[in-house]
C-alpha cells in the first residue's frame, strides 16, 4: 500500500498499476505525505477550508432538488452535484479534504501451517453429515457431525495468540485486590449517546410500524409454526422457496422466552439481528478509517429509512446486510493483515449467509471479485499466491458451511433456483428487449435509487422516493467523489473494492431481467447497506476533521459541533418523518386491516364461538385469512372459506360468525338465504375505506358449545 509516500523505483508495478498511470487526473500528482489526524493544526499559513464548505452546500442543495415534489426534474441536481465535485477537487488540490488514512499492510505474507489429523477429521466428518442431510432436515446427528466438522477445520488451522491469552483467575485475582474502575471518557459518553439514538429509532413504536401483515409474513410466521410443532427442515419450500436462519432464530427466541407466534416477536428479532449489522458496520468503518468513522456510520444507518423499513417489515432482508458486514470486515482485515483467523472467519460467515437470505448468493462471486482487486494491485507483491490459498480456504469452510443446503440443492435443483432465475432468466416470462439493454438500463436505475427513485414498492418503501434522505444523499455522494480521486490519486486495492461493493451488492436487483419492473428494489439491494453507510461515515468523519483542523481557538471547537448537530439533527427529523409518519400512512392504507378482523374473531371465539366456526369468506383481492387466524391467536389454522362450503356450515348448530368484504353482497345474500336467524351488520374501521360486514349466526336452540 501506498500510504502517502513517494513510490519506490525498486518496487515492481503491477499490470494494474501501469494501466492506471495512465489516467492523468492532473499533471502534477501530489506526493507528501498524508497528514495524520493530529498532524495538520491549525497555523497562520491555514486558510478556512472554503472549498469543502462549498461542496458541503451545493450537494445538500442537489440532494434537496432530487426530492419528491409534483414538478421534480433531475437538471438541477446534476448541475448542483457537478459543481460540489469541482470543490471536492479543488479541496484535494488545496489538501483541504482529506480522506482518514488507510491503515498499513502487512508486508509478512499468510502463515500456513495446519494440524494434518484435525483437517483430515472434518473433512470426513462434513462428508458424513452430507449423506445424512439427504433427509432434507436437521437432525440431531447430521447436525452433531456438520457442526464438528466446522469446529475441527477451525481447530486444524486457527492460530492462537499466545502472548494475549486471557487468563481468567488472574483477572479475577486482580479485581479483588485492586477493585474495579469506572472511568467515564467523552468517547464513552459519544457511544452512550449513539446507542440510545439508534436504540430509540428501532424500537420505537415498533408494535405499530408497521401497522399490519401481509401475505409474506403470513408464510413466515407459518413456517416458523411448524418449527415450533418439531419440524426443521433445511429449506422451507413454502412460497417457492426460503432460507431457514430467521425461522429457526425467532423461533428459538419464541420458545425460549414463551412467546406468541405474533408480528411482534418476529419484528423484534429482525430488529435484533439489524443491531448486530449495525456493531459489524461499526468495525468496518474501524477498519477502513478510524472508531469516529465506525460510529458516524453505524448511526447514520441506525436511524436509517431504507434499513429500518425492511427490518420493521421483518422478513429475511436484513439476514443480507448482517452478513455481508462481517464478510467485508474479516475479508479486508485478513487481507490486510495476512491473519488467517479472519480467512477462517471470513468463510464461515460467508457459510452462514447463505442460510439467510436469496440475494445473499451474490456474496461469493463478490468475494472472489474481492480477492482478484487484491492481487492486482501493489500491496500484493510477493503474497499473490498466499492470496489465492486464502481464497481456497474460504471457499472450502463456506462450502462446509453450506452443506445442508448443498444438499438440498442438488437434491432439489429446481426449487432452490426457482426464485433467483424466475428473475434472471424467462422461464415465466419473456425479455421485453435485449437483456443486455434491460441490464444497462437497470444498472442505471439501482445506482440513482440513493439519490432520484427507490422503487415503487410500498410493504418496504416509499415510493417514488431516493433511498437516502437528504444528509446522507450529500454525504454519499461526497464520499464516493473523494474515494475515485483518492483511488486515482493513491491506487489502495481497498479504495477500488469499496467502490465495487456497491454495484455489486445491488446485482440481485439489478439482475431482475424479466421483471425489470421490479428494480430497484430495497429488499434485494439491502447488502449496499453497508457499503454505502461506510462511504458515509467516512464522509462525514472527513468533514468534520477538515473544518476542525482550519480553525483556531473558541471556532475549533464550536464550528465542528455546531455542523455535526445540524446535519445529525437534520438527517434524524427526516429519517423520523419517512418512517414513522410518510411510509407509516402509506402503509395503513395500502394494507388490509386484519388485525381488526382478529380482535373481532378472538373476541368471538372466548365467549360464545370457537376457531372451527370462524369463517372469512373469500373475495378477490381482499385479506388473507391465515392472517386473521394468526391475530385471533390461532396461527396453525386457516379460517378460509368459499361461497360452494357455505351451506354444508348449516348442519353444525353452534354459534358461528362469517366476515365478509363490504361489496360481497353476493356471499351476504346467500348467508341470509342459509341462516334466516342470522344478524348482518357493517364494521367501522378504524382505517378509512377499510370497514367490513360481520354475519352473526347464533347458536340453535338446544345446542351447547
Amino acid at each position: 500500500m501506498n500510504n502517502g509516500e513517494p513510490p519506490n523505483p525498486l518496487m515492481e508495478p503491477s499490470a494494474w498499476d501501469f494501466l492506471i498511470s495512465k489516467i492523468k487526473f492532473w499533471e502534477k500528482e501530489d506526493q507528501d505525505s498524508e497528514p495524520s489526524h493530529s498532524d495538520q493544526e491549525p497555523g497562520s499559513g491555514i486558510k478556512f477550508s472554503w472549498f469543502t464548505l462549498a461542496a458541503l452546500g451545493l450537494a445538500l442543495i442537489a440532494q434537496l432538488t432530487l426530492a419528491p415534489s409534483p414538478n421534480r426534474t433531475f437538471w438541477p441536481g446534476i448541475v448542483l452535484y457537478g459543481g460540489a465535485v469541482v470543490c471536492v477537487i479543488g479541496a484535494v488540490m488545496t489538501k483541504e479534504w482529506r480522506l482518514p488514512l488507510l491503515k498499513p499492510s502487512s508486508a509478512t505474507p499468510l502463515r500456513i501451517s495446519f494440524k494434518a489429523e484435525f483437517l483430515l477429521i472434518g473433512f470426513f466428518l462434513a462428508i458424513f453429515a452430507f449423506v445424512l442431510f439427504g433427509s432434507g432436515s436437521f437432525g440431531w446427528l447430521n447436525t452433531s457431525l456438520w457442526v464438528l466438522s466446522i469446529v475441527f477445520v477451525f481447530l486444524a488451522i486457527w492460530q492462537p495468540k499466545h502472548d494475549q491469552k486471557f487468563k481468567p483467575i488472574a483477572f479475577i485475582k486482580k479485581i479483588l485486590n485492586k477493585g474495579c474502575t469506572l472511568k467515564i471518557t467523552r468517547w464513552s459518553v459519544i457511544v452512550l449517546a449513539v446507542i440510545a439514538v439508534i436504540l430509540f429509532f428501532n424500537f420505537y413504536r415498533l408494535d405499530s410500524v408497521p401497522p399490519e401483515m401481509v401475505s409474506d409474513q403470513a408464510e413466515k410466521l407459518l413456517d416458523i409454526n411448524d418449527v415450533l410443532q418439531g419440524q426443521s427442515p433445511v429449506y422451507f419450500p413454502r412460497n417457492t422457496g426460503r432460507e431457514v436462519l430467521h425461522f429457526y432464530l425467532t423461533a428459538a427466541y419464541m420458545a425460549i422466552f414463551n412467546l406468541d407466534v405474533s408480528f411482534l416477536n418476529l419484528k423484534t428479532v429482525a430488529v435484533l439481528a439489524n443491531l448486530l449489522t449495525l456493531f459489524f458496520i461499526y468495525l468496518l468503518g474501524k477498519e477502513l478509517g478510524n472508531k469516529w468513522v465506525g460510529i458516524s456510520a453505524a448511526l447514520f444507518a441506525g436511524m436509517a429509512y431504507w434499513p429500518l423499513l425492511f427490518t420493521r417489515l421483518a422478513l429475511r432482508i436484513p439476514y443480507y446486510p448482517l452478513f455481508v458486514a462481517p464478510v467485508m470486515y474479516f475479508m479486508i482485515r485478513g487481507l490486510r493483515r495476512q491473519n488467517i483467523n479472519d480467512i477462517l472467519w471470513t468463510g464461515l460467515f460467508l457459510g452462514l449467509g447463505l442460510h439467510g437470505y436469496t440475494p445473499f448468493r451474490i456474496v461469493p462471486i463478490f468475494v472472489v471479485l474481492g480477492t482478484i482487486i487484491y492481487i492486482a494491485h501493489q500491496s500484493s507483491k510477493g503474497k499473490r499466491l498466499h492470496t489465492v490459498y486464502a481464497l481456497a480456504l474460504i471457499t472450502f469452510l463456506s462450502v462446509i458451511v453450506f452443506i445442508p443446503l448443498l444438499r438440498y440443492w442438488l437434491s432439489n435443483p429446481d426449487q432452490f433456483a426457482y426464485r433467483a432465475f424466475s428473475r434472471l432468466t424467462g422461464m415465466e416470462v419473456g425479455f421485453d428487449s435485449s437483456p443486455v439493454v434491460i441490464f444497462l438500463q437497470n444498472f442505471w436505475k439501482a445506482s440513482e435509487m440513493f439519490f432520484w427513485d427507490n422503487g415503487s414498492i410500498w410493504a418496504h418503501s416509499i415510493p417514488g422516493r431516493p433511498a437516502l434522505e437528504v444528509v446522507t444523499g450529500a454525504l454519499y455522494f461526497l464520499g464516493i467523489a473523494g474515494l475515485i480521486i483518492r483511488y486515482i490519486r493513491k491506487r489502495d486495492w481497498i479504495d477500488l473494492f469499496l467502490l465495487v461493493s456497491i454495484p455489486m451488492l445491488l446485482m440481485p436487483s439489478i439482475l431482475s431481467l424479466a421483471y425489470p419492473g421490479e428494480n430497484p428494489s430495497l429488499n434485494r439491494t439491502a447488502g449496499a447497506v453497508v457499503p454505502v453507510f461506510i462511504v458515509v461515515g467516512l464522509s462525514f468523519e472527513t468533514l468534520l476533521r477538515t473544518f476542525k483542523q482550519h480553525l483556531s481557538g473558541k471556532l475549533k471547537r464550536i464550528i465542528p459541533v455546531l455542523i455535526l448537530l445540524f446535519m445529525l439533527v437534520w438527517s434524524g427529523l427526516n429519517n423520523y418523518d419517512l418512517v414513522f409518519n410518510q411510509y407509516y400512512q402509506i402503509y395503513r392504507a395500502s394494507s388490509w386491516n386484519t388485525s381488526e378482523i382478529g380482535e373481532v374473531a378472538a373476541f368471538f371465539i372466548e365467549s360464545i364461538g370457537s376457531p372451527s366456526t370462524t369463517y372469512i369468506v373469500g373475495y378477490p383481492h381482499w385479506v388473507d385469512s391465515r392472517l386473521v387466524s394468526i391475530n385471533s391467536g390461532y396461527p396453525g389454522l386457516d379460517y378460509a372459506i368459499f361461497s360452494e362450503q357455505i351451506p354444508d356450515t348449516a348442519d353444525n348448530p353452534l354459534s358461528k360468525v362469517f366476515f365478509l368484504n363490504l361489496n360481497d353482497a353476493e356471499n351476504m345474500r346467500l348467508l341470509q338465504d342459509t341462516f334466516p336467524s342470522g344478524v348482518l351488520w357493517q364494521y367501522d374501521s378504524k382505517v378509512e375505506n377499510k370497514d367490513f360486514m360481520i354475519f352473526f349466526v347464533p347458536t340453535a336452540q338446544g345446542a351447547f358449545r
